[in-house]
């Protein structure tokens, strides 16, 4: 499968800070340490992960193993060693980003993540430890963001802070509207959509996603279904629960004449109109360890987030954390969506 299906499958866990794995107290430990190394004189904090084999950017956010950081005073000092001590012995993905703006915030969900100017590496670099021993390896950042995460709000009446209900089975197309929003929180650049076909594999034509022959635009938005004690949900292999999906499409008419069919241009937008695809689909990990669509006979009824993930990566969901805050302005970002069955209208708290 194409691996630029992560895109869609969205990877849904969060680039929050992890806590080191626990183990038998007399496991010997080792260490990860080295340099951060990147272009010219680093300034910002950079913040360095330890993630399972496969796990983490640019695959896709995942919950780190272990987290260190250096410090904006000690890279401006000269020194911008990092060191992970006792590390359970095991093979790691090691991956970090440098924080240029300060926007950054481990402690929020979607503010857990390089934005705009800031700097991570092309790939990150696989990590076995052994125990007892210690492990030096450099972490070069190479590679600049473009653009900050697509934070969002959605347009309309009653989005702050309620319930959008949506129906399993709607007699007609149903939309939404999403407008940029920054909220405040992001540096670097205006709060826009940056419209584009994106070309994971580079072989010069947008990546389809879906397998329609058609290439998508970016950035991609679905709702992820957040099961309820209770509620049943497909399973893995390994036993672990599948993702539910039900894609929505980017409304393509504004952006036809600019883009063109071109993966190397980009439009801007302050606000999209969204189209719910009626169709769930599960998000399973494929035998060549990829990952696959598998349409499902129904949409599962309950709660959901709406995430969009961009060309470069970057994501954003509602209803996050920012939304328990106690300020309006970041009202919007406790929107929440439920699916009820399409003869059972229920929008309740």
């Amino acid at each position: 499968m194409n691996s630029s299906r992560v895109a869609l499958c969205a990877c849904v866990l969060l680039l929050l800070g992890g806590c080191p794995q626990e183990g038998a107290p007399d496991t010997p430990r080792g260490r990860v340490e080295g340099q951060v190394a990147g272009p010219g004189v680093l300034q910002g904090d950079a913040y360095v992960f330890l993630f399972a084999p496969g796990e983490g950017p640019p695959q896709g956010p995942a919950i780190p193993r272990y987290v260190t950081a250096v410090s904006s005073l000690r890279l401006e000092a000269g020194d911008s060693r990092y060191r992970f001590s006792e590390v359970l012995p095991g093979p790691y993905r090691l991956w970090g980003f440098l924080d240029a703006n300060g926007d950054a915030d481990l402690s929020v969900d979607v503010l857990a993540q390089p934005g705009a100017g800031d700097w991570s590496p092309e790939a990150g670099g696989e990590v076995e430890v052994a125990a007892g021993e210690a492990v030096e390896q450099e972490l070069t950042l190479a590679r600049r963001m473009r653009h900050g995460p697509p934070a969002f709000r959605v347009a309309g009446e009653g989005t702050d802070g309620g319930v959008v209900t949506l129906e399993d089975a709607p007699l007609s197309l149903v939309s939404l509207s999403v407008e940029a929003d920054g909220l405040g929180l992001l540096r670097g650049e205006e709060a826009r959509f940056f419209v584009r076909l994106r070309d994971g594999d580079g072989d010069g034509d947008g990546d389809d996603l879906n397998g329609d022959g058609v290439p998508e635009l970016f950035p991609q938005f679905f709702l992820r279904f957040v099961p309820r004690p209770g509620q049943a949900v497909p399973r893995e292999s390994d036993g672990g629960v599948s993702q539910v999906i039900v894609p929505l499409l980017i409304n393509p008419l504004p952006f036809v004449s600019v883009l063109q069919g071109d993966v190397t241009r980009e439009a801007s937008a302050e606000s999209l109109q969204l189209f719910v695809v009626p169709q769930a689909q599960v998000v399973s990990v494929a035998p060549d360890g990829g990952q696959a669509l598998t349409p499902l006979g129904a949409i599962p009824v309950g709660e959901y987030q709406l995430w969009a993930l961009s060309a470069e990566g970057a994501f954003w969901y509602v209803p996050n954390v920012l939304g328990d805050r106690d300020s309006e302005a970041l009202r919007s970002q406790a929107l929440r969506f439920r699916i009820v069955r399409s003869d059972s209208r229920d929008g309740g708290g």
